[in-house]
Formats: C-alpha cells, sequence, structure tokens
C-alpha cells in the first residue's frame, strides 16, 4: 500500500528537508485546489485490477478506486498529511461503538441509504458482504482480517445459505450492524475502514462474476466495464453528497492493460490524468523528469508505506546468537543499500521496522553503521574472523538483487561471507517462506518487502512476527520473543489511538533489539501528475493520489 509526508502526531515524516519545494508538492498538500465539477477523469492502469468488487480487493489502489462506488462503514478522511489516516463515518452515522471490554463493536447506519438502484441499503447486507468476503472459497483476493478477529465458524453464505448461522455478525434491526470479537480489538475501526465492509445484495450477488457490475452505493456507477480492458464510471443519481468525496468529474475513464512505457509517455504528453495504480514512473522516465525543473515541478516522490528489509532466520547458525545477528545489523552501509535500489527518489534509508506512515512510527536509529562495533559483536558471538552465510533474493526484483549485492560487500568489510542466492519468485512460498528450506540451504538473510492492511502499527507487526508457517511463512526472522507479543496484544487493549501508537512503537524498538530484522528502504515512487489535475494529492492510507478528490 502506499509517501514523503510529515506525519505530525503520527511521529512519521522526512529525514531531511527537499531543497526544492515545488518537487513532490502533492505528499504534503493539496496542489491545484479545485470545487470545479465535470469533465471526464482520465486514467490508466499497467494490467487490469485483480478485481472491482470491494470484496475481493487486495492492493491499495483497489481500495482507493472503491470509494468511488462502494461505501464502507468507515473510511479515511479525505485530506493529505496526517489528516489523512484519520477513521471517520461513512455509511455508519459515527464510528463503531465498543462494548463488552472491546469485544463487540457496533456501527448504526445512517437514514435514508440507497442502492444505484433506488433500493434501501439494509444492515443485512453489510452483514453479508462480510460473509461472502471472508468465508467462501471464490474470493481469494482480499485479505481475510475481519475473519481473524471475528468469533464462530461458518462455512460461508455460497455453502450454508442461513445467514443466522454467521454469528460473527449480527443485525439487531435494518440499520445495526454488530461485530463480536474473538478478543478486545481497540483498533476495529481500522478493519471496519475496508471495502468488505461495502454493502452487497444478497440477490445481486453472482460471485466471481459481482466486479463486472457491483451495485453502487458512491458517487458513481458503472456505465460500461469490459473486464480487462476498461471501465466507465459515470454519476449515480441517487447518491447524496458525502463529507468523503469531492466527486468532481462527471465521468471517470480508466483503461487497462497499457504498457508502462505508453502510460509514461501519455502523462507526460498531457493525453491520461494519473497512473491509477500510483506504481510510479520507470527509472528511465523518472531520470528525465528529475532532470528537468519544469516536469520535476509537477512530480512527487511519496513514501509507499512498503517497507524493504533483511531477515536474519533465527534457525540458521549462527544467527540464532544475539551478537552475530548485531554484527550484520552494525556492518551495513545504508548510503550503499540506497544506491543500489536507486538513490534518495527510489527511498530513504531504513531504520525503523516500521514505515513513516503507519501510526506508531518513532524513528530511532539502534544500529548505525560501526565496523568497529560489528567486530566487537563477532567477538562475543565466538567469531572474531567472521562466518559464512547465504543471502536470498527473489530473482525477479532487480533492486533487490542489487540491495544483495551491496549487502554483501559491505558485510564482507568485517569478516561476514554472504553468498547470494536468486529464488524464482514463483518458488518464494516454498523456499523462502519455509524455515525447513532455509535452515537446509544456510540461508541466514533473506531479502523481502512488506506493506500493511491498515496504516497502523498493528497491521504491519502482527503478520511478520507472528506464528512460525511451513510455507508461504511471513515470519522468516522465526522471531518468537513474548515482549514483542505482549505490547501488540496490549495495544489492543489500549481504547486511546496515542496510547496504541505508544505500544506500536514499542514493539518496533523491541524487535530491533532482538535484531532480527534489518531494515534497508523506507521505498518512495516517483508519481507525475500533468497540468491537467486539479485537488491533487498523494493519500497516506493508499499511498497514490486520491482518487475521491481528484478533478480536471
Amino acid at each position: 500500500m502506499m509517501l514523503l509526508l510529515v506525519l505530525a502526531g503520527c511521529g512519521g515524516g522526512r529525514t531531511g528537508p527537499r531543497p526544492d519545494t515545488s518537487f513532490d508538492e502533492a505528499s504534503a498538500r493539496t496542489v491545484h485546489a479545485s470545487t470545479a465539477r465535470g469533465g471526464t477523469l482520465r486514467l490508466l492502469v499497467t494490467d487490469a485490477p485483480v478485481s472491482l468488487d470491494p470484496g475481493n480487493i487486495g492492493f491499495a489502489y483497489g481500495a482507493d478506486l472503491a470509494r468511488l462506488y462502494a461505501r464502507s462503514l468507515v473510511t479515511y478522511a479525505l485530506a493529505p498529511g496526517a489528516a489523512g489516516l484519520r477513521v471517520v463515518p461513512d455509511l455508519a452515522g459515527d464510528l463503531g461503538r465498543p462494548g463488552d471490554g472491546g469485544r463487540t463493536w457496533t456501527y448504526r447506519l445512517r437514514p435514508g441509504l440507497t442502492y444505484e438502484d433506488g433500493k434501501p441499503v439494509r444492515a443485512r447486507d453489510v452483514k453479508y458482504a462480510v460473509a461472502r468476503s471472508n468465508y467462501s472459497a471464490e474470493l481469494t483476493d482480499g485479505p481475510r482480517d475481519l475473519r481473524e478477529v471475528l468469533r464462530g465458524t461458518y462455512w460461508g453464505p455460497y455453502l450454508d445459505k442461513d445467514l443466522d448461522h454467521f454469528t460473527g455478525v449480527t443485525t439487531p434491526d435494518d440499520r445495526t450492524v454488530v461485530f463480536h470479537l474473538k478478543k478486545p480489538y481497540a483498533d476495529f475501526d481500522q478493519l471496519a475502514a475496508s471495502p468488505q465492509t461495502a454493502p452487497v445484495p444478497r440477490a445481486a450477488d453472482t460471485k466471481l462474476h459481482y466486479e463486472e457490475h457491483p451495485v453502487s452505493t458512491g458517487p458513481y456507477r458503472f456505465a460500461r466495464h469490459d473486464v480487462g480492458t476498461g471501465f466507465t464510471l459515470v454519476r449515480n443519481p441517487q447518491w447524496r453528497e458525502d463529507p468523503n468525496r469531492a466527486a468532481l468529474p462527471d465521468r471517470v475513464e480508466v483503461t487497462e492493460r497499457v504498457a508502462t512505457a505508453d502510460l509514461d509517455a501519455r502523462l507526460l504528453a498531457g493525453g491520461a490524468d494519473a497512473d491509477l495504480s500510483g506504481a510510479g514512473v520507470l527509472p528511465q522516465t523518472r531520470a528525465r523528469i528529475l532532470a528537468s525543473p519544469e516536469l520535476k515541478a509537477r512530480a512527487d516522490d511519496p513514501l509507499t508505506g512498503l517497507v524493504r528489509y533483511a531477515m536474519l532466520p533465527a534457525g540458521v547458525k549462527p544467527l540464532d546468537d544475539l551478537h552475530c545477528r548485531r554484527a550484520v545489523q552494525y556492518a551495513v552501509d545504508p548510503a550503499a543499500i540506497r544506491a543500489a535500489y536507486g538513490g534518495p527518489a527510489a527511498g530513504d534509508a531504513a531504520t525503523n521496522v516500521l514505515p513513516p506512515t503507519v501510526e506508531g512510527y518513532e524513528r530511532t536509529d539502534r544500529y548505525p553503521l560501526s565496523l568497529a562495533r560489528a567486530r566487537q559483536e563477532l567477538a562475543s558471538c565466538g567469531r572474531p574472523a567472521g562466518f559464512t552465510t547465504g543471502i536470498a533474493v527473489r530473482a525477479d526484483r532487480p533492486g533487490d538483487v542489487a540491495a544483495a549485492g551491496a549487502l554483501s560487500r559491505s558485510l564482507a568489510a568485517v569478516g561476514i561471507h554472504a553468498g547470494v542466492t536468486r529464488l524464482s519468485a514463483f518458488r518464494w512460498g516454498s523456499t523462502a517462506g519455509s524455515p525447513a528450506y532455509v535452515h537446509d540451504h544456510g540461508l541466514g538473510i533473506v531479502i523481502d518487502a512488506w506493506a500493511a492492511d491498515q496504516p497502523t502499527g498493528y497491521a504491519f507487526l502482527a503478520p511478520i512476527t507472528g506464528t512460525v508457517g511451513k510455507t508461504g511463512n511471513h515470519n522468516v526472522m522465526e522471531l518468537a520473543d513474548p515482549a514483542v507479543r505482549r505490547l501488540l496484544d496490549d495495544g489492543l487493549r489500549t481504547a486511546g489511538r496515542t496510547g496504541r501508537a505508544r505500544a506500536w512503537a514499542a514493539a518496533d524498538r523491541q524487535v530491533m533489539e532482538d535484531a532480527a530484522l534489518v531494515p534497508l528502504l523506507d521505498e518512495r515512487t516517483v508519481l507525475y501528475r500533468p497540468d491537467s489535475l486539479r485537488n491533487a494529492y498523494v493519500h497516506p492510507a493508499y499511498g497514490a493520489y486520491d482518487l475521491a478528490a481528484l478533478g480536471r
């Protein structure tokens, strides 16, 4: 998901000021502010979105787009910078009301809500939406975060037609939705902001075909959808203005499967308004933009929310020793790593597990580059002359491959000899994601990347510090520190947003104390916005231009 933002109040921010204040302007404020309605917003994307079904969306840009036609119970504020991370009511008239010590969350729908066909939105439609997105074998692209926290077992609405058997969500009346959780979850509003809480009328559900025309509750409805080619959104006459969507264009035209070089060329020539995915321009386009003051003034370089890192699996000797892991940490040259990824425009040298784009980020630098301290740690782990290990990297990621080479050279300076093994992306889950494979092949360093489903420290940390799986393992470092788990659990029981952020920050510091993860890069991407684009800013929850705000 994913910003060069000053996240005041969230602990985030730049590592240093931009010398050119015209560059990256939309990461912190609205550029070409406008309230003018009309025109057609032209969006391009290099691939077809995996799904336009609100219940089957797995990418941040898909969630950004879905707000144009699917309203969730709550959502993120229509604002740049730190203000955009604030969760605000959407279909619900207020944020969730906790009960039973945080084990239940109740939402009350606004009165008078309708679909594009004028039929009323009912609480049971929200329940059905959660059931189909989290409890079916058909919809597999979206996260199962709600299922992970909801109480009870359920086969899903396609196998069990009786929705009353789904006890994780109840609907006492047509406007009340109650979520029943396994344990307290003080950040539940973050989960309720998912497009999976956008209502789906059961009679309209066509399973995987529902994405062809999701029934709209937002400002736009589908006028055309040629799956794999593109689609057109037009105004939904049943929508009533809400504070979470500017809805400036009359039409939104999306063209899919555009070659990246062609996409860049059309943006620079003014033939399109924005890249839907927010993936950023090609390296050669980036070089051209950064070399031209005129083009650079219309470009942004936001943090994406993705952290590139190296995990140090505790099951691979001698990385099972804390001091050997700390030796690796001190030997890493941040400047060499950043250069391998493409320099300052590609990202900031990371010093924390958490990225600056999530609540709970507090910048620390536990392991500054120090070859002397690295050698001291090697002596403490009984390896004064160093040791030999392997670095695993995905072969399809040239930046990671280059970083693996830079890392190997950095470690060699203190006697740590690390050969680089390139692994297939298709087999990554069964190789790097398999502790047995990692152990058998002596892969003491595994380079990977991670971004959170929600912009909180818990959402980022919990998966990569959780249960160690046999395959598809996210906790590659095999961290089993009860202090980290305790801090995360304490945060989930903390009602105040500030208190939760402190808990996530403390968990971040503890992971760094364990030296189990080497932060490499807080990723950035260069975006280009033509002069035609109005009301443009990068939204911190999505790491791309806020589609609900854009006009032209």
